[in-house]
């Protein structure tokens, strides 16, 4: 049988790889949470979550570079508006990756873009890090903050709120953009 603190860093490592503000703000959570019995405990969560976060970006940007083989990615890629988003891309890739961090809906297109308008890996890479390490030490602070205002049931709050905001979020954008696609005969 697997101990339940493998259990714990494991999915700690698989959570941003399914919904990466749910995994950061689980993660900050755990470390912030005075009732925790090891102080330590909660900070390994954190490293492990922030490797997870980082490789699970770093290969989205390899999508994107995967992308630049196919004929169809590349007809795309010639209209205006994303040539407009190109040069944007490569003349600010730091401050376009920082922004798509804190923007939900915004990570994947921007970091698969970055790969296939070919920002060099090292800095894509060390803005994701960069950015990876400003945003959860934000949570973090919001999180610790609101604890120490609120107690540890004001943090547990706030954490399922913000949670929940992000997955309502989420959710209403993807609903939103079915129901502008036009419609398509099921074949």
């Amino acid at each position: 049988m697997i101990p339940s603190d493998y259990v714990i860093y494991l999915s700690a490592f698989i959570a941003p790889f399914v919904q990466e503000d749910a995994a950061v703000l689980g993660a900050v959570t755990a470390f912030a949470h005075p009732g925790m019995d090891h102080m330590a405990d909660g900070f390994l969560i954190v490293i492990v979550m922030l490797a997870g976060l980082i490789i699970s970006d770093l290969w989205k940007y390899w999508l994107g570079w995967a992308g630049r083989t196919q004929a169809w990615a590349h007809r795309f890629s010639e209209k205006p508006a994303v040539s407009k988003v190109r040069a944007k891309i490569v003349a600010n890739p730091g401050k376009t990756l920082l922004i798509a961090r804190f923007v939900p809906g915004t990570r994947i297109p921007a970091y698969i873009a970055a790969g296939f308008f070919g920002v060099p890996f090292g800095l894509f890479a060390a803005w994701i890090v960069i950015s990876a390490l400003a945003y959860t030490f934000v949570a973090w602070a919001l999180i610790a903050s609101v604890g120490t205002v609120a107690g540890e049931k004001g943090q547990l709050y706030l954490a399922i709120g913000l949670i929940s905001a992000i997955l309502v979020f989420v959710t209403f954008r993807m609903i939103s953009a079915k129901l502008k696609r036009p419609g398509r005969a099921d074949l």
